[in-house]
């Protein structure tokens, strides 16, 4: 049964990290992969839409927010957890002056080892998830780089690029 997982090293504290991660309504401006709606609580219901690195939509699924612990884990499940279930992870800690960060898909449950997708099914996924975590590196990384450059960011536009859309 095949997980994916992935580490990534980002210039900034785990508390930032942890910010961007839970601003689930900002996810549209900054993440190219998947939109997370719902509150950022233990045991909400989220609705995670994904889409491929076009833009296509690819599904629409709801996850419980099944392990919470604030600057440190998030894990998002879906499925029946004994049966068949995927989390979503994303682990922090703090490494040096900034974080490490592992995120990833993980399966568990009796008939996982039957009705888990492929080794290659997870090597497609690969692409999307280094994505998320280069888009999440960026934008955690934004606010020592403006300071350290002393750059302003141009004032953002309101609303979601969904609203922003419909408007026109």
């Amino acid at each position: 049964m095949p997980d994916l997982l992935l580490d990534i090293e980002i210039a900034a504290s785990p508390e930032r990290v942890w910010s961007v991660l839970m601003d689930f309504a900002a996810y549209p401006a900054w993440n190219p992969y998947q939109t997370f709606e719902g509150r950022a609580e233990p045991f909400a219901i989220v609705q995670i839409s994904s889409r491929d690195l076009t833009g296509r939509a690819l599904q629409v699924f709801s996850a419980a927010i099944w392990k919470l612990e604030p600057g440190k884990k998030l894990e998002l499940l879906v499925g029946k957890l004994f049966w068949l279930a995927s989390r979503r992870i994303f682990h922090l800690e703090a490494a040096g002056d900034g974080t490490r960060l592992r995120h990833g898909l993980v399966f568990s449950g009796i008939v996982s080892a039957w009705k888990s997708p492929s080794a290659q099914d997870m090597e497609n996924l690969r692409p999307l998830y280094a994505a998320f975590g280069a888009a999440l590196k960026r934008r955690a990384e934004e606010p020592a780089r403006a300071s350290s450059t002393e750059k302003s960011r141009p004032p953002t536009r309101p609303g979601n690029r969904r609203t922003r859309r419909a408007s026109r």
